[in-house]
């Protein structure tokens, strides 16, 4: 898995301050994607570089959220469970942004937060009342759409 950006953001995940790690090669072909370049194998080995990323920002935030999926692959899926364990062990939350149009899958299970959906123009983004995307956070067990906290 690839990432080339990483920044912190309190605008990804209400209520939180996130780590967002910006994963590329991309499959989704949104079309008037923001981020083309992400679809390419850009930037480095994240399993490379993420402790030491995580260390640096750790005691900052409260969540790390992963904006795509990469190839979605199983070894990209083994890969994020192995990120998530070593937020979850320091009491932080996990996000991924998947972008695709889908339901949440069993593998995304780990994750505290999901947003699923592609960027639809006509929609428009989380922010609007009209986007076909959807953010859901993880509450007992269940998955509940909280879309609306982007509302205000």
């Amino acid at each position: 898995m690839y990432y080339n950006n990483v920044g912190v953001s309190e605008l990804e995940i209400p209520l939180e301050k996130s780590l967002v790690i910006y994963i590329s090669q991309c499959t989704n072909n949104c079309l008037n994607c923001h981020t083309p370049y992400m679809k390419e194998k850009y930037g480095d080995l994240l399993n490379k570089y993420f402790r030491e990323i995580y260390l640096v920002y750790k005691n900052y935030i409260t969540c790390v959220c992963f904006m795509g999926e990469g190839l979605n692959n199983q070894k990209t899926k083994e890969e994020f469970k192995k990120y998530c364990d070593i937020i979850h062990n320091d009491h932080k939350l996990t996000a991924l942004y998947s972008g695709r149009d889908c339901l949440i899958e069993d593998w995304m299970e780990i994750f505290d937060y999901v947003k699923i959906g592609s960027y639809k123009e006509k929609y428009g983004p989380l922010t609007k009342k009209t986007t076909n995307q959807r953010l859901y956070k993880k509450i007992n067990n269940q998955y509940k759409d909280i879309t609306y906290l982007f509302w205000r």
